[in-house]
């Protein structure tokens, strides 16, 4: 059985090919960003009679090259990267099978962090037969 710690966790590894620091899930930073760093949030899942899903929020974070002004490129290079890595993944953990892809992807602002971000929505998928 995966819960939403696992997917955290799962996720976690899966974003380490970014090289990017990421946090662990319930270790959210509410500083201004001063480095790149991508972010994980996990949500609740629902069950289905085969799949059991739910969606993830993965935020890769770029602080800005000046005043509101976001860093285009390298945003870019990242959101091309996001689709490499965490699109189409099919996988087991702990005898469990999980897929996951992107939902969603986009770019935001955070003008309080004073960052922009690629926010990547994925649909993590965790079999549920036996």
């Amino acid at each position: 059985m995966i819960v939403s710690s696992d997917i955290a966790n799962i996720l976690y590894r899966d974003c380490k090919a970014f090289g990017i620091y990421t946090y662990p899930d319930g270790k959210t930073p509410t500083s201004e960003v001063t480095e790149e760093r991508i972010v994980i949030h996990a949500k609740a899942q629902t069950l289905g009679t085969y799949w059991k899903k739910g969606f993830v929020e993965v935020n890769i974070c770029v602080p800005d090259s000046s005043e509101n002004s976001a860093n285009s490129v390298r945003l870019g290079e990242l959101e091309r990267k996001a689709q490499t890595i965490l699109d189409d993944v099919v996988s087991s953990y702990d005898g469990t099978c999980y897929r996951y892809s992107i939902n969603s992807i986009g770019r935001e602002a955070d003008t309080a962090l004073k960052c922009h971000y690629v926010n990547c929505r994925l649909l993590f998928e965790v079999l549920n037969v036996k």
